[in-house]
């Protein structure tokens, strides 16, 4: 973990203190807050580069950022549902991932899926294969 101080160093040519205390005071960064000051675990610092980023090369306003940055969030948090999903299907004995995916195939026939762009579910199943051929790299 890096102090503020540290960051603020890593960063001088990025941002200013009263900056980075205007990002945690919008929960754009969340990082950990003791007695003795707020502390930055590697994800804070890369969340402040995304930020430093949209905000000053994107010229993307707060308003956006605050969008940007939710929908970010819900993203990670698809991807976390995904992978432990696919982790416990990769466990499965392989016929019922085999009827996993024909199910899929069946919902997408049937419409199911109907709202999703064709090239959207080619991507699900090309995902889908994915995550079964390599769930390791999926921790």
């Amino acid at each position: 973990m890096k102090t503020l101080e540290e960051v603020l160093e890593m960063l001088q040519d990025r941002l200013d203190r009263s900056t980075l205390e205007d990002y945690i005071a919008r929960q754009w960064l969340r990082p950990v807050s003791r007695a003795t000051g707020w502390y930055f675990e590697a994800i804070d610092i890369s969340r402040l580069e995304l930020v430093c980023h949209l905000t000053q090369d994107i010229h993307i306003n707060d308003e956006g950022m605050d969008v940007v940055l939710s929908l970010l969030d819900q993203l990670y948090g698809l991807r976390t549902q995904m992978q432990k999903l696919s982790h416990a299907i990769a466990r499965q004995p392989s016929q019922v991932q085999a009827d996993i995916m024909t199910a899929i195939e069946q919902w997408a026939k049937a419409g199911a899926l109907s709202h999703c762009h064709p090239k959207h579910l080619i991507t699900l199943q090309l995902l889908w294969h994915h995550f079964l051929m390599y769930p390791v790299l999926y921790p």
